[in-house]
């Protein structure tokens, strides 16, 4: 596949302000979208960690609301930088409250997102998104949690509601690379549709992941600068360049080298890295964006973060769940 037909898609404006603890500010989303505008990145996605409307108690309360920050997204990116995106979770996400004003403020893509097993929850989002006229993508999160047949199921769900492409989210960044061509491959051979991934890198493995699924033949990729996301933080978007750079695709890297440098300059206290918590949330198959929550929860209890993320994992629990955390640690100090 060519440079041009392959789309990076950069999260570290979303993914990335779980890091920072959703403090994202308009001035350096406005620096970040300007800089944008020079690499090949094909959309930007804005907003709070969790997407469009989840700014919370539960889930954290956002320094900026997400229509501050698209505002000057959509000043800065103008008419020829990458899509303006959201991602967005139905239940956070409404579209009286969030997807209608989203569109009057000119987002052109939306990702709504569902636990994997879960895709008939999207329906009227991604019909509602769809019959707009934006563009619509359909996300299944914590993918690993189903096996493939029904996942394939799931993916047609979202494209029979008017999805222009699925997108897998390895969101605990469990799989390894042969996970990845297994499951890309599936969607290619049955959705008819394009196939998009979003690696985090609970086990080092993120890079790779992204890349193996660009070599099966996803056509939308996701990275976030200096890998800044969740947890142990999502693919490296200049590592995964500078691979394709190998591989033969025509890129130019400084521009992505200078989006990295903006991060590592503001954020450098936030850099995710990867951890004995981070590893065993990996293993375990838990939301990476569980991390900060367990390591305080863990230690307040006497806890082993290895044991919680360990229980979290037999109990499937998935984004959204934060308040059970305190519970199950709760019913492991009492076993």
């Amino acid at each position: 596949m060519s440079a041009t037909e392959m789309k990076y898609y950069d999260v570290t404006l979303r993914d990335g302000n779980h890091a920072i603890r959703h403090a994202l500010e308009p001035k350096f989303v406005k620096t970040y979208c300007q800089a944008a505008i020079d690499s090949n990145v094909w959309a930007v996605e804005i907003g709070h960690g969790n997407g469009l409307g989840a700014s919370s108690y539960l889930v954290g309360r956002s320094k900026f609301q997400d229509f501050e920050l698209l505002e000057v997204a959509r000043a800065s990116l103008g008419e020829r930088g990458p899509k303006l995106a959201v991602h967005c979770i139905p239940g956070f996400a409404t579209l009286k409250r969030d997807i209608v004003p989203a569109l009057n403020q000119g987002v052109e893509l939306f990702r709504v997102a569902t636990h994997v097993s879960e895709a008939t929850v999207a329906k009227k989002h991604i019909e509602f998104v769809a019959n707009s006229g934006a563009e619509v993508h359909g996300v299944l999160m914590m993918s690993h949690m189903i096996d493939i047949n029904n996942l394939v199921e799931q993916a047609k769900l979202m494209k029979d509601y008017g999805a222009t492409a699925v997108v897998l989210m390895d969101s605990a960044g469990f799989f390894v690379p042969s996970d990845v061509a297994e499951r890309v491959l599936a969607l290619r051979n049955e959705i008819g549709i394009e196939v998009g991934f979003h690696a985090h890198n609970n086990l080092g493995l993120a890079v790779a992941n992204a890349n193996t699924a660009a070599e099966s033949g996803a056509q939308i990729i996701d990275g976030a600068s200096m890998g800044l996301g969740a947890g142990a933080g999502n693919a490296q978007l200049e590592n995964i360049i500078a691979f394709r750079i190998k591989m033969g695709e025509k890129l130019e890297m400084e521009p992505f080298l200078d989006l990295s440098a903006l991060v590592e300059k503001n954020f450098a206290d936030y850099l995710p890295r990867t951890t004995s918590s981070s590893t065993s949330s990996g293993m375990a198959g838990v939301f990476s964006g569980y991390a900060p929550q367990v390591l305080k929860i863990s230690e307040e209890f006497g806890l082993e973060a290895f044991t919680l993320w360990n229980e979290l994992g037999k109990r499937k629990l998935v984004a959204g769940q934060e308040s059970m955390i305190r519970e199950v640690a709760n019913d492991l100090m009492n076993l």
